[in-house]
């Protein structure tokens, strides 16, 4: 499944967990100054103690690029933005320092490619749970995102 498809099955997994009637429900984080929003973002269960995956989309209206800086949560001690790329038969998880997120485009962090990476994690958390996530960006702006947590078994 392209990383495109699996974007926006998560998207369509989260829509339907909110029709359901969840009362933590994640609404996509919109500014209208900037045209930055935070959409379908999701954290995975941790697999070992301290270490934690997390996806998203991050659409940009505005007439002009931004670039993600940061990302930070009370959840970890660090939150580092990751690339997986192929060398050979391969596969290399390498730290990025930001993402441009172009002009009236987006860029979308799913599982095989971009995503941030939740390391020294401060107490363990659940499917269930909820994190609260900032994402910084050059222009000075700052989106708080709610992020509910699955199970790796639940990402689509």
């Amino acid at each position: 499944m392209s990383l495109a498809a699996r974007a926006t099955a998560t998207g369509l997994a989260l829509a339907a967990a909110s029709a359901c009637g969840g009362g933590d429900a994640v609404p996509d984080i919109d500014a209208a100054a900037t045209g930055i929003s935070i959409h379908q973002a999701i954290a995975v269960e941790p697999v070992l103690d301290d270490v934690a995956a997390l996806y998203l989309t991050i659409r940009n209206g505005g007439a002009e690029e931004d670039t993600l800086l940061a990302v930070r949560t009370g959840s970890a001690g660090r939150a580092e933005i990751h690339d997986q790329v192929r060398d050979g038969e391969m596969v290399h998880m390498r730290s990025r320092e930001y993402v441009v997120v172009p002009a009236n485009g987006a860029v979308v962090f799913a599982p095989g490619g971009l995503h941030v990476m939740l390391m020294e994690l401060v107490q363990p958390f659940a499917a269930g749970d909820t994190l609260v996530v900032d994402f910084h960006f050059a222009s000075g702006d700052t989106r708080t995102a709610r992020v509910p947590v699955v199970t790796y078994g639940d990402l689509p």
